[in-house]
């Protein structure tokens, strides 16, 4: 059901204008006429903007997105504190905010630096591994070890010309020969491990500087040690790090819990005020007097008076008028129905908003999708497990959507359940082979032209009742060629079905004259409504109704494949194989079923039912509300 709207003009003193404001954001009913423009003072707004964005800054640094944990006490706490906007309030804020990030952002640095250490070290130990016993071997000699990044020349080359230099200084060859040792680093490069007399260290030197090879350096703060003695505090370092990462994390993840709900009640709140203000300088002001029109509910229209009126007595003049047909093109459209039906509004999302004066199919929708995907499953084992599937889904009442569609499959169920009573199905046969259970009405694996002859009838009911809906909407929005051709439909197809109960012997072949009469009027008010296109469009009509027979062919193929899972048993014994061929089946059957009649039964709506009457071009009611922080997104 669409809510009626009424127009709502308020007048009030400009020195009340932030609790009139801030007492509407708490009825939350009203839809304004117009976005209000960003005409806002820079020491207030601007400033709530800018810690609005830290505090926005300081959520995405701690990874916190559970927006349904920020408490109502935390909120209430923060909405006490920016009750009153001034400087000092915001320069609390701006310092609170920023010591915090401070804080967070060592934290992250230190981590960051840890990280990096260990990458450090197992690149340095990686490394080293290759030069194992060389280094073990020239350390205990008490040779002169360093190792170098060699850039183009060869080690052996570099050797060579150090035992030049060598042999210059030591022209008798009485120092031991220089060793060394090449390997290539896991990317690529190529280090060389030099071991030489401590004497003939800086010839070492001079020799790889010369031809650019650089020093391979140990990390950190194990720069300028021995290997030998780095190697041991580096791998005591590598269990030692991962502990103290792993305590920053907890430590992380502590802040996070304790400090995510109250920074997000922060933003929450922040984003409130700033939109308040907005609202507040958008408003028309006129001396001491500001004024703010807009739509409410009518069944709000009471409450809100009784509210605002308690708050402010004499203090705000309210005005109200029914909206004037020229309007209606602006009046928001909100919708209203009974618990039951509510769910399947979720089908309308998927649609352009419904236009004021337009009909709701919310209820029709949720009598017929069900049914129609109840029909085409219609197995009691698999209505049980889509219960089951349902009632789970119902308990995400922090997701919405997920309830809903919770919701939706519990009809689903309940009609599948019905619908595989009246087939005789549980699983298929297997309820037969187990319990003897008989159909109450028929089977359909068996007798297949009474259901495709039963589906083609709700069809028929289904696109009539259609047509009808488009005639309705047609004379309430005054617009004679729609009601006109949707009635000249309905005469057609009411001509159809009555020639064929004559022919079939039904009624009288006396009445074949009526049938004429409805067909001549109804082609008649065809051609005058819609012209050719409505002769067109009611020849397309009678290929939506045989459409519905996907609902019979759909429905057999599963009871098909369900009886072969359950006969698979048959063929390969009571065993582990057999068993798991047939459990398989049944869950591919079981996963097309639902699927399969979700989208068909949703296609029968969209197209061949909302089709024939459904108006957009609406405007979504939007009320100036505080929106629920578990239904919050970011703009």
């Amino acid at each position: 059901m669409i809510r009626n709207m009424v127009n709502m003009n308020l007048m009030g003193l400009v020195s009340d204008r932030p609790l009139i404001i801030e007492s509407l954001h708490d009825l939350g009913v009203l839809h304004l006429h117009e976005e209000p423009a960003e005409i806002v003072p820079p020491e207030t707004a601007s400033d709530l903007k800018i810690l609005r964005g830290k505090a926005l800054g300081l959520l995405e640094a701690l990874e916190w997105t559970d927006w349904g944990s920020v408490s109502a006490k935390n909120i209430e706490e923060k909405r006490s504190a920016l009750s009153l906007v001034n400087g000092p309030v915001i320069e609390s804020i701006r310092e609170s905010l920023d010591s915090f990030s401070t804080r967070l952002t060592d934290q992250k640095s230190q981590k960051a630096d840890l990280e990096g250490q260990i990458n450090s070290i197992k690149s340095a130990l990686r490394t080293l591994s290759h030069f194992g016993t060389f280094l073990k071997e020239n350390l205990a000699k008490g040779s002169d070890l360093s190792l170098w990044w060699i850039q183009r020349t060869s080690p052996a080359d570099l050797v060579a010309k150090t035992q030049k230099k060598i042999r210059e200084k030591d022209p008798l060859g009485l120092s031991e020969t220089i060793n060394y040792h090449s390997a290539l680093t896991s990317g690529g490069e190529a280090v060389a491990a030099i071991s030489v007399n401590h004497e003939f260290r800086g010839e070492a030197k001079a020799v790889f500087t010369e031809n650019d090879c650089l020093p391979w350096l140990l990390p950190g703060e194990f720069e300028g040690m021995r290997v030998d003695e780095a190697m041991p505090m580096m791998e005591h370092a590598l269990r030692d790090i991962p502990r103290r990462i792993e305590e920053i994390d907890r430590n992380f993840m502590k802040t996070r819990n304790l400090w995510g709900p109250k920074i997000g009640a922060l933003y929450f709140l922040l984003d409130e005020k700033i939109e308040e203000i907005m609202i507040e300088m958008g408003s028309e002001t006129t001396g001491e007097i500001f004024r703010i029109d807009g739509w409410v509910p009518l069944d709000e229209k009471k409450r809100f008076m009784g509210i605002m009126g308690g708050h402010f007595k004499g203090r705000v003049l309210i005005r109200w008028r029914e909206p004037l047909p020229e309007e209606w093109g602006k009046v928001p459209t909100a919708l209203k129905n009974h618990s039951y039906f509510r769910p399947f509004e979720l089908f309308l999302k998927l649609m352009p908003v419904i236009s004021y004066r337009g009909l709701d199919p919310t209820v029709l929708i949720g009598v017929f999708f069900p049914l129609f995907s109840g029909c085409m499953i219609g197995d009691i084992g698999y209505g049980i497990i889509i219960l089951a599937l349902a009632l789970w889904l119902k308990g995400m009442k922090n997701r919405p959507l997920l309830s809903d569609v919770g919701s939706i499959f519990s009809f689903t169920a309940a009609w599948s359940i019905f619908w595989g009573v009246a087939f005789g199905e549980f699983f298929g046969d297997l309820g037969h082979r187990l319990f003897h259970l008989q159909p109450v009405w028929l089977e359909r694996s068996q007798t297949v032209l009474p259901v495709m002859v039963f589906t083609v009838s709700l069809g028929f009911a289904h696109v009539l009742l259609g047509f009808v809906m488009g005639m309705i909407q047609g004379i309430r929005t005054g617009h004679r060629r729609i009601w006109m051709e949707r009635l000249g439909n309905i005469l057609v197809l009411a001509a159809l079905l009555s020639a064929m109960i004559v022919v079939k012997g039904w009624l009288p072949k006396q009445l074949f004259s009526m049938t004429a009469t409805l067909l001549v009027l109804g082609l008649a008010l065809l051609m005058a409504g819609g012209g050719m296109g409505g002769l067109v469009e009611s020849l397309g009509s009678i290929g939506n109704i045989l459409s519905y027979m996907r609902i019979a062919a759909i429905g057999l193929s599963s009871a098909i494949l369900a009886m072969v899972a359950t006969s698979i048993v048959d063929s390969l014994g009571v065993s582990f194989v057999g068993v798991f061929m047939a459990l398989t089946i049944h869950l591919l059957n079981f996963v097309l079923a639902v699927t399969g009649s979700g989208l068909h039964s949703a296609r029968l709506q969209y197209v061949e039912f909302l089709g024939k009457f459904y108006s957009g071009g609406g405007t979504q009611y939007k009320p100036f509300s505080r929106r629920k922080p578990e239904l919050w997104k970011k703009r």
